[in-house]
C-alpha cells in the first residue's frame, strides 16, 4: 500500500481500514452470539416452562456411636495437651479428619471442662483446662 498523498487519499484510506476493522468484529461478534445459542440449547431446560426432576436425596449418613466419639474425644483430648493454643484445624489436620468431626468431640470436652478455648470463630484456639490441684495456688 502507497503513502496517501492528499488529505482526501488520507480520509479513504482511514475509512476503509474502519470498515474492514467494524466488519471483523461484526463476523466475530456473530460467531460468538451462533456458539452461546448453540451451547445453550443443549444446556438449557425445556422452553415449554416443565421443570428439571428434583436431584435425588442423599442417603443419611451413619451416626457415630457413643464409643467412637469417647475415642475420637480421646485422641483429640490428647493433642490439645501435647499442642496446646493450637487450633480444632491443626487437630483435624493430625487426626486426618474434617473439622466438622470434631465439633462435636470437642463440645464435649469442652462441657466436661478438660478443655477451654480462647479466640472467636476463625482465631479460636484450645487449651487443656486446669484442674484440681493444678489450680490452687499452694
Amino acid at each position: 500500500m502507497t503513502s496517501p498523498k492528499t488529505p482526501e487519499q488520507l480520509s479513504a484510506a482511514i475509512e476503509s481500514l474502519v470498515a474492514s476493522y467494524v466488519n471483523e468484529v461484526r463476523r466475530a461478534a456473530s460467531e460468538a452470539v451462533e456458539r452461546a445459542l448453540r451451547q445453550s440449547v443443549v444446556s438449557s431446560a425445556p422452553a415449554d416452562g416443565r421443570h428439571k426432576p428434583p436431584a435425588p436425596k442423599r442417603a443419611p449418613t451413619q451416626r457415630r456411636s457413643a464409643e467412637e466419639l469417647g475415642e475420637l474425644g480421646e485422641r483429640l483430648y490428647g493433642l490439645v495437651r501435647a499442642q496446646p493454643g493450637a487450633s480444632i484445624v491443626t487437630f483435624a489436620d493430625a487426626l486426618g479428619v474434617s473439622v466438622r468431626t470434631l465439633q462435636r468431640p470437642m463440645a464435649r470436652l469442652k462441657a466436661q471442662e478438660r478443655v477451654r478455648s480462647g479466640g472467636q470463630r476463625n482465631l479460636m484456639r484450645y487449651y487443656p483446662a486446669v484442674v484440681g490441684a493444678a489450680a490452687s495456688p499452694d
